[in-house]
């Protein structure tokens, strides 16, 4: 596909780990939403969860130089993305503003050594499932955090939204470069497609999405992805594309979940 034949969905993209610097996520308390309810994954055990960022090529903010934000604007002051917009409709959840910042300390020590065993067959969930005890009090403190409402302080599944992985062979990158790509398509749930993007494939990120089963998906205006104007990828530092992600999340323009990761190799 060559870079001039870009579609309306086809953006900037992205894939690595949750806890690569230019996300910093590790400390980020994620729930799966099963049938039986929500299931609050331990996060010392999903600091290495493979993520995918889909950055809007296209954008009200999105000139030649990148996202400009307006002077003196508030986060009320910011022009509303259309797509940002959209995939809240059709169950995205916006990160809220100090979502980079959340951290979870590692949970306290515990002598009690008994395994719970499910009659059905476990997975990788009821390995990664969070073991906090019971609360006596809804605002008791465990693990450094208060409780807080739903979605606000943690990574929800959205349910109905799919990854989809597929191989995209490119003949004169390959035979020049060496480089495999993947296509990667975001899917909303009535299976049209929110977003594409193209990258190299990895297969240690593919390994783990496949183990997994799900991906943290995130989707916006400034994720870090677009190096400003003039600037080197090289010189673009992960520090530099992590206070991207930081200003993405505070003025509102950054969606994400944990979305089900479904593998075409």
């Amino acid at each position: 596909m060559s870079w001039h034949q870009f579609e309306q969905v086809d953006d900037n993209g992205q894939i690595l780990f949750s806890d690569d610097p230019a996300l910093r996520l590790e400390g980020i308390v994620m729930g799966l939403e099963t049938a039986e309810g929500t299931v609050t994954l331990d996060h010392a055990q999903t600091r290495h969860m493979p993520a995918a960022l889909f950055e809007f090529r296209r954008a009200l903010g999105v000139g030649h130089f990148g996202y400009v934000v307006p002077k003196r604007a508030s986060l009320e002051g910011i022009p509303k993305e259309p797509q940002i917009e959209g995939a809240i409709l059709f169950g995205m959840r916006r990160l809220p503003p100090e979502f980079s910042d959340l951290r979870l300390p590692d949970p306290p020590g515990s002598d009690d050594d008994e395994v719970r065993l499910d009659e059905k067959r476990p997975t990788i969930f009821d390995e990664l499932r969070m073991r906090e005890p019971l609360r006596r009090d809804p605002d008791e403190v465990y693990f450094g955090m208060r409780r807080r409402p739903p979605g606000y302080a943690d990574l929800r599944s959205i349910p109905g939204w799919e990854l989809h992985e597929t191989p995209d062979e490119q003949p004169k990158l390959a035979g020049r470069l060496g480089y495999t790509y993947s296509r990667l398509e975001l899917r909303t749930p009535d299976g049209e497609i929110y977003s594409r993007t193209w990258v190299p494939h990895d297969p240690e990120w593919a390994a783990a999405a496949l183990r997994h089963g799900y991906v943290v998906c995130l989707c916006g205006v400034e994720l870090g992805i677009r190096a400003p104007y003039a600037m080197t990828d090289a010189q673009y530092t992960p520090r530099m594309r992590h206070e991207c992600f930081r200003h993405g999340c505070a003025v509102g323009l950054t969606v994400g979940g944990l979305v089900a990761y479904v593998d075409h190799r």
